[in-house]
C-alpha cells in the first residue's frame, strides 16, 4: 500500500478540529451540566413533594369541611336516641339516603357508617343495619362517639378491604351535647393511593405516607402489607423526621436518589409525606443528550477519516498516475511526491524555455519555408481556412489585411566589378535578402522575404484594409524603388523588380507569385534598376469569357485528392456550367481541351506521366478526332481520369497499409500508456481523420475498438497466466481499476475475478 504522503497531518488536523468539538461540548455538557441539573431536579422535585402535599391537605380539608356539614343536616325532627329503626320508617330511609349522598359527596370516601349509641347498631349505606354483639366493639365505638372533638381522625377501626387505615370521625351532635351517634368515614385506599402515588409517576422511585408514630397510610402503588426495599429503606431515613420540608440525595445501592419529606397536620395527628426518586430519571435527558452529543462526534469522526481517506485516494490517483508517468517505475520512497514533480516541473520549465527560444529561432525559417510552399503552389490542397491557420501558427496575423507581392531578381553577377564569379549564386541571393530584410525592417513594413536560392526573391508585404488603393499602390513602387537603388548600391549588380497584384485571399497568392515572376521576362536588357507593374505587363483584357474557372480549381483539387466521385460529378458540373454560358459548340470544345491539358499538368505535377498511364497512346489525336462534346467528357473521365485514380489509390493503398502497420506497431509496444488516435497520428506523421478512416479501411475495427480489444486480450493471458491483483492488471493494460472492471463486465460478460475463477474450474 502506497504510503501516506499527500497532506497526511494536515487531513489529520482538519478531521480532529472538525470532530473534537462537539465531543468536547459532549462531555462539558455531561459533566458540568448534569450536575447543575441534578441541583435544580433536586429543587423541581421538593417543590412537586411540597405541592403534592398542599393538594392532599386540600382534598382532606375538602372531606372534612363536607363532613362538618352533613353533621348538622343529619337531623330527623327528633333526636337519634329517640330512633326506632325498626318502626320508624321514614326515619330509617332518611339516614339511608342521607349515608348515599355523603358517599358520592367525595371521591376520597369509600364507606360511610352511622353509628348509634343507644342503639347499639351501626348503619351501613351498602349492608343494611347491623346491631353490635360484641362487648369490645361495643365499647371501641362508645369511646369513639365519646371522643372530645367532634371531628377526628382515628386509626382505631380495622380497615376493611381496599379502605385506608385511617377514617374519618364525626360526632352527632357536636359541641356540649351528649353524642347520640357517630358518623364514620372509611377512606378508598386506591383514591388515596392514586394521589400518593403522582408524586412518583414514573413508579421507579418510592413515595410513602405515615402517621405520627410511623405506622403505614399510604405507599402509593406498593401495598402496605408488602413494601419494596426501597420503600423500607425511606421510611427509615424519615424516622424521627421534625423538619416540615426537607430535601436531600441520598445513595442506596449505588444509585442517587432525591429525597423530599414533607409533614401535614391534620386533627389530632402530624403525618408525613415522603418522595425518593431517582436522579438518573431526572436527568436522563440531559445524559442522553450528551451522549447522542459524543457518540455523534465521535461517529464523525469515523466518517471524516472515511471520506477522508476515500477523498484522499481519489485525490491522490490522478497525482501517483501524474508521478508514475513523469518517473516510469520509481517510487516515492516515503517522500512527498510534490517535490518531485516540483524539480521535474522546474526541469521541464527550463526545458520548455530552452525549446521555446529554439523555436523563437527557427521561426522565421519556418515561416519562410512554409511561405516558400505556400508560393510556389505546393499547398494548393489546403483550404483557406487550413492555410489560414497554418499561418497563424506561424505568428503571422492574417484577419483584417491585404497581401501584395514583390517577385525582385538579380542580374548580371558576372559583371559585378569582380564582387562575384560563377557560382556565388545563392552567396548573392543570400546577401540581397539580408539587404531587403534590412530595409523592410527599418522603414516598418510588415513582410516576410522568401529566397528561391536562384537569385530570385518574393517579397510578401501585408498591408492594412484600411488603407486607400492609391495609397497601397504608391507605398509598394517607393518599396520597389529603394530595395532596388539599395541593392544595386551595395552588391553593385543589376536588380530588377515586379510589383505583382493584391490580393486578400492565401489560396491566390501562388497564382500573384506566378504573374509577377512571369512578368520579370518582360525587363529590359542592360538597364541596373528597373521596376515593373504586372498590371502593365500582363494586362487584363475584355472579351468575354465562358470559362468556369471556379469549378476548374475545384476539380483540380479533388484530383490531386483522388476523390473519384467527387470528381466525375465536379466534371459533370462543369460540363452544365459550359453548355450554359457557351455561345458556340465551339467554345465548348474549346474550354475542354483547356481542361483537359490542366488535368494532365495537375498529374505531370502529382509526379505521373500522363503518357505511361495510357500505354503510350498518343491522347491529343484521340481526342482532336471526337466531335460531340458529351464523348469529350467521357474520353476525359475514361483516358485521364480514371487511369490516374487507379494508380493513386494503389500508391495511396500501400502508403496507407504501411502507416497502419506502423500504428499498430505502436498499439503492441505501447498499449499500456495512455495513447489515442491524435498521438498515433502525430507520432506517424499525419493527421486524426486521415488516420481514423485508414484504420477502419485495413483493419475493418474502429482505433479505440481495436486497442480496447488488444488491451483485454493482454488482461485475459494475464489473469490466466499470473497471480497479480486486478488492479495491478488494470493498470499493466492501460486503464484504472474501476474503468477496467466496468469495460471487462460489459464486453465479456463477467467480472474479471469471475472470468479467473471460471478459468480456475476448468
Amino acid at each position: 500500500m502506497r504510503k501516506l504522503v499527500y497532506r497526511r497531518k494536515e487531513l489529520i488536523i482538519v478531521m480532529l478540529s472538525a470532530c473534537l468539538p462537539a465531543a468536547i461540548i459532549g462531555i462539558i455538557l455531561y459533566v458540568l451540566g448534569t450536575q447543575q441539573i441534578e441541583k435544580e431536579a433536586q429543587k423541581a422535585h421538593q417543590n412537586q413533594v411540597a405541592y403534592g402535599i398542599e393538594r392532599i391537605n386540600e382534598n382532606l380539608n375538602h372531606l372534612e369541611s363536607i363532613m362538618a356539614q352533613w353533621s348538622f343536616n343529619l337531623n330527623l325532627g327528633s333526636s337519634f336516641a329517640d330512633l326506632d329503626v325498626y318502626q320508624d320508617f321514614r326515619g330509617t330511609r332518611s339516614i339511608f339516603q342521607s349515608l348515599t349522598w355523603i358517599k358520592s359527596s367525595d371521591p376520597l370516601i369509600g364507606d360511610v357508617t352511622l353509628y348509634l349509641d343507644k342503639q347499639h347498631m351501626l348503619i351501613k349505606e351498602n349492608s343494611g343495619i347491623n346491631v353490635i354483639q360484641s362487648s369490645d366493639d361495643l365499647q371501641l365505638y362508645h369511646t369513639l362517639a365519646s371522643y372530645q372533638r367532634d371531628v377526628y381522625w382515628s386509626n382505631q377501626l380495622k380497615s376493611n378491604n381496599g379502605m385506608a387505615p385511617f377514617s374519618l370521625i364525626v360526632r352527632i351532635p357536636g359541641g356540649l351535647v351528649e353524642t347520640e351517634a357517630a358518623l364514620i368515614i372509611e377512606i378508598n385506599a386506591k383514591k388515596l393511593n392514586a394521589l400518593i402515588s403522582e408524586l412518583d409517576a414514573e413508579g421507579t422511585g418510592s413515595t410513602v405516607f405515615l402517621q405520627q408514630d410511623g405506622n403505614i397510610i399510604s405507599l402509593g402503588q406498593s401495598s402496605i402489607e408488602r413494601p419494596t426495599d426501597l420503600d423500607k429503606i425511606l421510611m427509615k431515613s424519615i424516622a424521627g423526621s421534625k423538619t416540615e420540608v426537607t430535601s436531600s440525595i441520598q445513595t442506596w445501592n449505588g444509585e442517587a436518589y432525591s429525597l423530599s419529606v414533607g409533614q401535614m397536620k391534620r386533627i389530632g395527628n402530624l403525618w408525613t409525606i415522603a418522595s425518593a426518586t431517582p436522579l438518573d430519571q431526572m436527568t436522563e435527558p440531559v445524559q442522553r443528550l450528551s451522549r447522542v452529543i459524543m457518540i455523534t462526534g465521535c461517529l464523525g469522526i469515523l466518517l471524516a477519516l472515511l471520506l477522508s481517506w476515500y477523498s484522499y485516494r481519489r485525490m491522490y490517483n490522478p497525482v501517483h498516475r501524474f508521478f508514475q508517468q513523469l518517473f516510469p517505475g520509481r517510487s516515492s520512497g516515503g517522500h512527498n511526491e510534490f517535490e518531485y514533480i516540483a524539480d521535474e516541473w522546474k526541469h521541464l520549465s527550463r526545458e520548455s524555455q530552452i525549446l521555446q527560444e529554439r523555436i523563437d529561432q527557427h521561426l522565421p525559417s519556418l515561416r519562410e519555408n512554409f511561405m516558400l510552399q505556400l508560393l510556389q503552389g505546393k499547398l494548393s490542397f489546403l483550404s483557406e481556412g487550413e492555410m489560414t491557420d497554418r499561418v497563424e501558427q506561424l505568428g503571422w496575423e492574417v484577419n483584417g489585411r491585404e497581401h501584395a507581392i514583390l517577385a525582385l531578381q538579380i542580374h548580371g553577377i558576372y559583371r559585378s566589378e569582380g564582387k562575384f564569379s560563377p557560382g556565388d549564386e545563392q552567396l548573392v541571393t543570400f546577401a540581397a535578402m539580408n539587404i531587403v530584410k534590412e530595409i523592410t525592417k527599418n522603414k516598418g513594413i510588415d513582410g516576410l522575404i522568401v529566397n528561391f536560392h536562384d537569385l530570385t526573391l518574393g517579397v510578401l508585404v501585408r498591408l492594412r484594409n484600411d488603407m486607400a488603393e492609391e495609397n497601397q499602390q504608391s507605398s509598394l513602387f517607393h518599396l520597389a524603388e529603394e530595395l532596388a537603388h539599395t541593392l544595386n548600391s551595395l552588391l553593385k549588380v543589376e536588380v530588377t523588380v515586379c510589383v505583382g497584384a493584391r490580393t486578400n485571399e492565401l489560396r491566390k497568392l501562388s497564382l500573384c507569385f506566378d504573374d509577377a515572376r512571369n512578368a520579370l521576362a518582360y525587363r529590359k536588357h542592360g538597364e541596373t534598376q528597373q521596376i515593373l507593374d504586372v498590371e502593365d505587363m500582363i494586362p487584363g483584357g475584355h472579351d468575354a469569357i465562358v470559362y468556369p474557372f471556379e469549378e476548374e480549381a475545384a476539380i483540380l483539387k479533388a484530383l490531386r485528392s483522388g476523390h473519384e466521385d467527387e470528381l466525375m460529378a465536379l466534371l459533370d458540373h462543369f460540363f452544365t456550367l459550359l453548355k450554359a454560358e457557351a455561345s458556340t459548340e465551339l467554345d465548348v470544345r474549346q474550354a475542354l481541351m483547356q481542361l483537359c491539358g490542366n488535368l494532365q499538368n495537375t498529374i505531370l505535377l502529382s509526379g505521373y506521366n500522363p503518357l505511361q498511364l495510357n500505354d503510350g497512346v498518343d491522347m491529343w489525336e484521340q481526342l482532336a478526332a471526337i466531335r460531340e462534346p458529351e464523348a469529350v467528357v467521357r474520353w476525359i473521365k475514361q483516358y485521364i481520369v480514371a487511369p490516374y485514380i487507379h494508380r493513386l489509390h494503389l500508391t495511396q493503398d500501400m502508403q496507407l497499409k504501411r502507416l497502419v502497420e506502423n500504428v499498430l506497431t505502436t498499439i503492441h509496444s505501447s498499449y499500456a500508456k495512455d495513447i489515442s488516435l491524435e498521438y498515433c497520428a502525430d507520432l506517424h506523421g499525419t493527421y486524426s481523420k486521415k488516420l481514423s478512416l485508414g484504420f477502419k479501411q485495413v483493419t475493418g475495427q474502429t482505433f479505440i475498438d481495436y486497442l480496447t480489444q488488444y488491451r483485454l486480450t493482454r488482461a485475459k493471458q494475464l489473469l490466466l497466466d499470473t497471480d497479480e491483483k486486478i488492479n495491478d492488471i488494470a493498470m499493466q493494460v492501460g486503464y484504472q481499476p474501476p474503468y477496467f472492471n466496468r469495460l471487462f463486465k460489459k464486453i465479456e460478460g463477467m467480472t474479471p475475478g469471475q472470468f479467473r475463477d471460471k478459468a480456475g474450474q476448468v
